[in-house]
């Protein structure tokens, strides 16, 4: 083959790979600025509530609720008010105002500050509890709600389950008198 035709060949083969990957990255600029603008969505605030399945079946004395409040923040699990409840009807809301994921069990049991844990110690074991009702993960500034039907006089522990929260420290309980 004469050299005239082979550096031909070679010019051309140079050219179509050149203007191949001009358009790839042109796709790509324009596949990279897609990406660098995403849309705003707004999501649904999550809420925990266990509501009643049947309101008939409920007496005159537990259509009354009695209503607390409860914040978690970093290592700290508080009851905003008066921490003695009527029997009855309750309704928990809890409000996260830590900077950490934090959700709430509320189990029945006085002793919560013996709590089996799971194999890898990161949490409760919640399979040997009396769990009443949950309030699932809450981000920074949430608040969920649970509401427990026909609860009965004594001592009620809520925790953080959220892995290490409930080893160190954030537990409380509510009475019901």
């Amino acid at each position: 083959m004469n050299r005239k035709k082979m550096y031909s060949i070679c010019a051309i083969l140079l050219m179509l790979s050149i203007i191949s990957c001009s358009s790839s990255d042109s796709m790509d600029n324009n596949d990279s600025m897609a990406m660098t603008n995403p849309t705003a969505t707004s999501m649904p605030e999550p809420t925990a509530t266990s509501m009643p399945t049947d309101n008939k079946t409920m007496s005159p004395k537990s259509k009354e609720i009695s209503e607390v409040n409860i914040t978690m923040s970093e290592w700290d699990a508080n009851v905003a008010s008066e921490n003695s409840l009527k029997e009855g009807s309750i309704k928990l809301t809890l409000t996260n105002s830590g900077n950490l994921e934090h959700n709430m069990v509320l189990i029945n049991d006085e002793n919560y500050e013996n709590l089996e844990l799971t194999e890898d110690a990161s949490m409760a074991d919640e399979t040997k509890l009396d769990i009443l009702g949950k309030i699932s993960s809450l981000q920074p500034g949430e608040s969920g709600e649970l509401i427990i039907e026909d609860i009965k006089p004594g001592t009620y522990a809520f925790i953080c389950n959220t892995p290490g929260h409930y080893q160190l420290g954030m537990v409380n309980k509510i009475i019901v008198e």
